[in-house]
């Protein structure tokens, strides 16, 4: 009976040992990358800021590693579901993985994860005898997860259609790069349309008698580059960067950052009818321009504003505190008779100071209004909507 007595006591003292560690905290987190420097996890930030991920950078105090985080959850099977899903949305981040814990101790196994952490008792699936647990630990550092191989038909190929990648990859820090890639008729030079880079896609030939598309890296704050090949024989191209990897075609644009003394013209960045106030469609580009300053600190810009033509009237703009960069409801000034270079000007203004909300320091911004001094076309030409844009000059770098 003291025997029994003795053995409920200790476990009763462990129980409550037990009880006093609190993994409250503990999650399963998705993990793109892990860097000693944080500014290189940043970098990886930006690059994917705009991918629908919940994006933090947060600092490992066992390894003093920066991890950058695209999802965190209590439930084990749900990260591991959005590891596959991000490898197989993002070819460039097939080496994602699965951090279990706190960010203060050593990755957890799934095993230690769940058994840590569950309230209820989870539903047992069998695994095969001998088989690894998924994630194990091996000197302090994640091992990928062993993906679950699971057949997946992919609709064949009909008449005229072709798989393609199109990696851009920024040349400086070899990071995959977000943009678009304007696709051409390769024999008449006519844009069939723009494509996202670093997706596959299945594209159509564009029916010329000839097969020869152009592709066009039209990225902001990259020098252009385009490739012109025969989609039936695509290695036969002079320059080298057309591949074929099975059924699929890959084209790598290795982009080139402009440099000092350089302009830069924001196509992709709308601006409303007698206004400073952006339409939301220019966020891809003013990220681009985010990303380019982020990653040189010493870069200094001047971001010129140009109008169609030098006519006068109200203008809605930015006040000092105005937050409202992409609506036409916020509480904006309007300044009356106001001259075509005074629109520049604000137009120049709110860029830099979405930058600023974006925690880029003014300090390293210059703004110019040039009203209709320096258009591109004729008032009444076809193309004079073009002669209302923002140039952005790169002064240091």
């Amino acid at each position: 009976m003291k025997k029994y007595s003795l053995l409920l006591c200790l476990l009763a003292l462990i129980t409550s040992l037990t009880a006093q560690n609190d993994y409250s905290d503990y999650k399963s987190h998705v993990v793109i990358g892990a860097f000693e420097q944080e500014s290189n996890a940043e970098s990886l930030l930006s690059a994917y800021q705009n991918k629908g991920f919940a994006l933090s950078v947060i600092q490992n105090n066992f390894n003093k590693l920066h991890y950058v985080v695209v999802f965190s959850s209590k439930d084990l099977e749900a990260s591991r579901s959005k590891v596959f899903a991000i490898r197989d949305q993002f070819p460039e981040l097939a080496d994602t993985w699965l951090y279990n814990g706190n960010f203060s101790k050593a990755h957890l196994t799934g095993m230690e994860f769940l058994g840590l952490t569950k309230t209820a008792e989870p539903e047992v699936i069998e695994e095969s005898a001998g088989e690894e647990d998924e994630m194990t630990q091996m000197n302090d550092e994640p091992v990928l997860m062993k993906e679950e191989k699971v057949p997946v038909s992919e609709p064949a190929l009909k008449e005229g259609e072709y798989k393609i990648f199109l990696r851009a990859i920024n040349q400086t820090n070899s990071r995959p790069v977000t943009g678009e890639i304007e696709f051409y008729d390769g024999q008449r030079n006519r844009l069939i349309s723009r494509l996202p880079a670093n997706e596959s896609l299945i594209i159509k030939e564009p029916n010329n008698g000839t097969h020869f598309v152009k592709f066009v890296s039209g990225i902001f704050g990259f020098r252009p580059e385009e490739y012109t090949f025969d989609l039936d024989e695509p290695k036969n191209n002079e320059h080298g960067q057309v591949e074929v990897n099975g059924d699929s075609i890959t084209v790598n644009f290795n982009l080139i950052r402009f440099n000092k003394g350089d302009f830069m013209t924001m196509w992709r960045v709308y601006f409303y009818i007698d206004a400073a106030i952006m339409k939301e469609e220019s966020v891809m580009q003013l990220n681009q321009l985010l990303s380019m300053m982020k990653e040189s600190e010493n870069m200094r810009l001047r971001i010129h504003g140009h109008t169609n033509g030098n006519s006068k009237g109200e203008v809605l703009h930015l006040d000092l505190d105005d937050k409202n960069f992409f609506s036409l409801n916020g509480t904006h000034e309007r300044t009356p008779h106001a001259s075509a270079k005074k629109l520049s000007l604000y137009r120049a203004y709110t860029i830099q100071h979405w930058l600023m909300d974006q925690g880029i320091a003014e300090d390293r911004m210059e703004i110019k209004g040039w009203g209709g001094k320096k258009m591109l076309y004729d008032k009444h030409d076809s193309q004079a909507d073009k002669n209302v844009r923002v140039e952005i000059e790169i002064l240091e770098e």
